[in-house]
């Protein structure tokens, strides 16, 4: 009795978990508990290979959404999928996404925006404008406490340019390296060409931020940006101005 009653258990599994991925994308999220502030577009497909024609979040819009399901993940209890998004003109991009029994992790993941529109989306409230191609590239990243347990990855600024009223910044290809150190996430940039020497260190822990480094102006800088340096701290005899910030989260 009880092999038939754990059959008819298996055969019952597996019944219902065919009806979810198979059924309409547009039925499921009637029944998933999605904040007000969410508003999914435009759902075609299924739960297993869906899309989306946008998701309004808050402060962000993500467009043409699409993600399919790797059966093969599922074997070794992780929830896996390939996710694009994006197209050319805003954030756009592609790589793995997935699920396992230590929470959340990318792999294999690229984003790419321009820099005017990642502005456009953070309004810092000053008379600048920049422009360039940003590109992150993940090769792993996973969820740890307090935020990760891995991370390893660049940040790419190409062609920068920073136009404000003092001057205007025309710099060479930037990069910056990406890491995870006892759960926090760390990003450093290490940069000199002709306008500019900056070092830069910023890292996160579970409720504040703080960064830090050094700045000096390169000889062909505008001089109403060299001048203004000062204003970032006392030089140093090397010639570099230090800064050093922290603050809270919000919440």
């Amino acid at each position: 009795m009880k092999k038939y009653f754990g059959l008819a258990l298996l055969l019952i599994s597996v019944y219902l978990v065919s009806l979810v991925v198979t059924m309409p994308l547009s039925v499921v999220l009637n029944y998933l508990p999605i904040p007000k502030q969410v508003v999914l577009n435009q759902p075609r497909g299924s739960v297993w290979d869906g899309q989306l024609a946008s998701i309004n979040l808050p402060q962000l819009s993500l467009k043409q959404v699409h993600w399919q399901v790797k059966p093969s993940a599922l074997l070794s209890g992780r929830l896996m999928a390939e996710l694009s998004l994006g197209n050319d003109h805003e954030l756009a991009g592609q790589g793995l996404v997935g699920l396992g029994l230590s929470g959340w992790f990318v792999k294999d993941w690229q984003l790419n925006a321009p820099a005017s529109w990642l502005m456009q989306q953070l309004p810092l409230g000053l008379p600048v404008s920049v422009d360039g191609e940003l590109q992150l590239q993940l090769t792993e990243a996973s969820q740890g406490s307090p935020w990760c347990e891995q991370l390893q990855g660049q940040l790419r600024w190409l062609a920068p340019l920073i136009n404000s009223p003092l001057g205007e910044l025309q710099l060479a290809n930037a990069k910056a390296e990406l890491a995870c150190k006892q759960g926090q996430p760390t990003i450093q940039l290490n940069h000199r060409d002709s306008q500019v020497e900056l070092e830069w260190f910023a890292s996160l822990t579970s409720s504040s931020w703080a960064a830090e480094g050094k700045i000096k102006a390169g000889a062909e800088m505008p001089s109403g940006l060299s001048n203004n340096l000062k204003y970032i701290g006392r030089v140093d005899p090397q010639g570099y101005y230090r800064f050093k910030e922290q603050g809270r989260l919000p919440r």
